[in-house]
Order: structure tokens, then sequence, then C-alpha cells
């Protein structure tokens, strides 16, 4: 039986973009200075499930991390519509990436895949949304990251809409050196 190693960029703060995110989303989360969201509620929406689909990107994950985090630091915002714009559904391959070995890996593949084309709702304010955007953001570079996936699975169930005030309390068990206490 092969022993599974998880490819470099799993492990937690590997790069240096990794460790410079990190620092910036304390800063946020100890300030609790969450960045502005501008766009119509659809683009918030879309925004959201391409942040939670990213973790398939076979190019690289990062990129539309990296993205966000640049208009936050240029001007303290998010803009909705000019990243679905650059990152559309399609842009997130559907092939299976080698991370998916075990039961819970295929729940989060099958799950970035149905977040394609489920119509889900994401409801609350936009500090709320911004919030749950550093939080999964931070679970991202950390060792949670699939976990935060397979949180948000478990909450919506079989409903098409999700209270973020909800997920981010949920997210709070995710932040383990209290960074946005």
């Amino acid at each position: 039986m092969p022993i599974h190693n998880p490819p470099q960029y799993r492990y937690a703060l590997f790069e240096s973009w990794d460790k410079e995110a990190f620092d910036f989303i304390k800063q946020i989360g100890s300030q609790k200075n969450y960045p502005k969201i501008t766009g119509a509620e659809d683009n918030k929406n879309k925004f959201l499930i391409v942040l939670i689909r990213t973790q398939k990107s076979l190019h690289d994950w990062r990129d539309f991390l990296k993205d966000m985090l640049t208009q936050i630091m240029h001007n303290g915002v998010i803009d909705t519509k000019s990243l679905n714009e650059k990152y559309p559904p399609e842009s997130i391959s559907k092939e299976k990436p080698a991370w998916v070995t075990y039961e819970e890996d295929k729940i989060v593949n099958n799950f970035i895949d149905e977040l394609a084309i489920r119509k889900v709702k994401f409801v609350g304010t936009d500090e709320e949304i911004a919030e749950f955007a550093m939080r999964f953001l931070l679970g991202q570079l950390g060792h949670d990251w699939e976990w935060t996936i397979m949180m948000i699975w478990e909450m919506l169930g079989n409903e098409n809409s999700i209270n973020v005030k909800q997920l981010n309390e949920e997210m709070k068990n995710f932040d383990y050196l209290g960074l946005f206490k």
C-alpha cells in the first residue's frame, strides 16, 4: 500500500506569500478592521462560491486569494464584480486533484464541483461577508483548509441558503491562535 504524501503546497505557511498573508489577516482580525465589500448581492454570492471553490484550482490555488488581498491592501475593498469576471466558475477545473485520497477528500471535491452549478444564497451583511472571507482565508493558509469546506457542506446540507453570521461563529473553531479576538 503506497503512503500518501501531501504535495508541498499543502504545508501551512509554506511560501513567503503565505506568511505575509497570515500577518495581514492577523492585523485585520485583531483590529476587526474588515475590508469593504462592493458589488450586487448576486456578485457577493458568486464571490463567496469562488472563494470556497479555489481550493480545487489546479494551477495555483493562491491566485484568487492573492488578487483579493491585493485589492484589500490597495484600497481596503473587495470588488466582487471584478474578481468574478477574472475568475468565472469555469476557471476552476472539474478534474479530480491529487489531494483526493480519503473519503473526506471526496466529499469536499464533490461539494466544490456542486457549488459550480448549485444556486446558493449567502445571507449576511457586508461586514459579515468580509469577516467570513478573512476567516476562510486563514483556514486556507493553515492545516484545516479541508475541514472549513467540510463544515460549510455540513451547515448548508440540502438548503439553498446559509447564514454568514452562523458561518463566522463556526469559523471561530478554526482560529486556534485567537487572531480574531
